[in-house]
């Protein structure tokens, strides 16, 4: 259900040919049949949530075909030209350097990228703002970018909760609870839920569900008897935060009232309609 200030709403893609129309419309229709509650304050902030997710499966894409190797930590590399590799394993952009034109050559230069599977979910989900951002605002927001694992910059906001239905754009986790200590990188997967029962995982490609778990449970220690399995958590963008700084959005929505004056009560990251 979508709640829009104090009013269940149903969304409405207004022109039939703009941009990825099928693939925005499966997302409304997802929000708008599943129990949990999508609360906005604005129809733009919805309108900016549909894009972006629609952004966050279109750079999955692109950065799975950019040629990025999967590494670890210890043996992560990066295009010197713009980044420096820290002690740790993560990637700090260097101080003459632009955050736009760096995620970008991410993008263009793969080969010469080797990162895990957490560090790949937040490059792609930089790609996705700074496509519906002006270099200028995702410049001035990012200026002192850090790629490493899940220490993101403090200004970009995003939700992490258990539980709620999977809409495409989410980020979520498969756990390996017996994987062999001789490859401890296997011991979970960070994917992005594409559609259709397809994820994006730096290092799996594209699989289904079913086929993820079967990578994982190849890497566990022998005699294991525990299965991985998707987890409860998910994580996504707080879209009243982040859709302020968008300008380049090409989602137009109208939306009809179905109730008025609903009660929302929030306990946590999660949201429901008395």
């Amino acid at each position: 259900m979508i709640v829009i200030g104090r009013s269940v709403v149903l969304p409405l893609l207004e022109d039939s040919t703009e941009p990825f129309f099928d693939e925005k419309q499966k997302i409304l229709d997802g929000m708008t049949s599943n129990q949990e509650v999508y609360a906005y304050q604005t129809v733009n902030q919805l309108a900016f949530d549909v894009q972006f997710r629609v952004s966050v499966i279109l750079a999955c894409i692109d950065l799975f075909n950019s040629g990025i190797q999967f590494r670890t930590f210890k043996y992560a590399y990066c295009n010197n030209t713009f980044w420096e590799i820290t002690p740790q394993g993560g990637f700090r952009l260097k101080r003459d350097k632009l955050p736009a034109f760096a995620i970008r050559d991410i993008f263009k230069n793969g080969s010469k990228y080797g990162t895990e599977c957490a560090t790949a979910m937040i490059i792609v989900i930089y790609k996705a703002l700074l496509d519906l951002y002006t270099e200028k605002a995702f410049n001035e927001l990012f200026a002192d970018l850090l790629l490493y694992t899940w220490d993101y910059d403090k200004d970009l906001k995003l939700v992490t909760k258990n539980g709620g239905e999977l809409l495409p754009g989410d980020l979520v986790y498969f756990k390996n609870p017996q994987v062999n200590p001789a490859t401890i990188e296997w011991q979970g997967e960070n994917t992005i839920y594409l559609n259709d029962n397809l994820f994006y995982g730096h290092g799996v490609g594209v699989k289904t569900k079913e086929d993820i778990i079967i990578t994982l449970n190849t890497r566990r220690f022998p005699g294991a008897f525990l299965s991985a399995y998707l987890s409860d958590l998910t994580t996504r963008i707080n879209s009243v935060e982040m859709s302020q700084y968008a300008t380049k959005l090409q989602t137009t929505l109208k939306v009809v009232p179905i109730r008025e004056d609903a009660i929302i009560a929030t306990i946590g990251h999660t949201t429901s309609v008395v």
